[in-house]
């Protein structure tokens, strides 16, 4: 989803595209973008499945208020969050894992994802705004896709994310740290996936190969993408 181009910032994208993109067709892309059942985050099944069931009507339907949703960022919990997104993409990715310790080392990449984000009223220290992020890039990646939804979807997906979280198990009561890390794991992954579809362009082959490895990461825990389309009020059943 390019927002201004690009859902993650143009030097991001440039960077990981550089890294990997140029032999991601000789990589187990399904390995690189299945993050969803890595255990990245805490409540990471209960949140998919909120979201789910979000997309039928069967969970809470009432606002949230954005103190719920919302965290006082740390520099050192931010640290410590993209060093454990690195540690858990070795386990599947070696060589890629390498690459994103290094990006991180030299960059504010949530930083500068807050920049791109905010002209869409979104913010990096909201999770419910950073779900959102990965969920509408993970719908348009499983399509192949990854154009920008109208500003409407977007104010929509995002109360929907909002309403999905607050219903979650144990979400009401998580801290910042749990909030923190909930958000920056779904931000670094729309990055991902942004990079992918984005260096993947003109082959159709390998964009399958992404869209099929978006898709089955996520319905492993719990969210079939399948299932919805977007739309002016959000995500509907399909």
């Amino acid at each position: 989803m390019p927002w201004r181009n690009c859902v993650c910032p143009a030097a991001l994208a440039a960077l990981l595209m550089a890294a990997s993109a140029g032999s991601v067709a000789a990589q187990d892309v399904g390995g690189v973008l299945d993050m969803t059942g890595m255990g990245i985050y805490a409540m990471e099944d209960a949140v998919m499945e909120a979201a789910q069931e979000s997309v039928s009507g069967r969970r809470a339907t009432s606002p949230v208020t954005a103190k719920l949703t919302r965290y006082a960022p740390s520099a050192e919990r931010r640290r410590a969050n993209l060093a454990r997104f690195v540690e858990k993409t070795r386990t599947r990715d070696p060589a890629g894992a390498a690459r994103l310790q290094s990006l991180f080392a030299s960059s504010d990449v949530i930083g500068a994802m807050g920049k791109q984000m905010a002209p869409y009223g979104l913010r990096t220290d909201d999770a419910a705004d950073a779900y959102a992020v990965w969920w509408m890039n993970a719908w348009l990646a499983s399509r192949g896709r990854n154009d920008t939804p109208s500003q409407g979807q977007i104010t929509a997906v995002k109360a929907q994310a909002a309403r999905a979280l607050a219903s979650a198990p144990g979400f009401a009561a998580a801290s910042d740290a749990a909030k923190q890390e909930l958000a920056e794991a779904h931000l670094v992954q729309a990055a991902l996936i942004e990079s992918y579809v984005s260096g993947a362009r003109g082959d159709s082959k390998l964009l399958r190969k992404i869209a099929d490895a978006v898709r089955q990461g996520a319905r492993r825990s719990g969210l079939d993408l399948d299932t919805m389309e977007l739309t002016p009020t959000g995500f509907v059943p399909r």
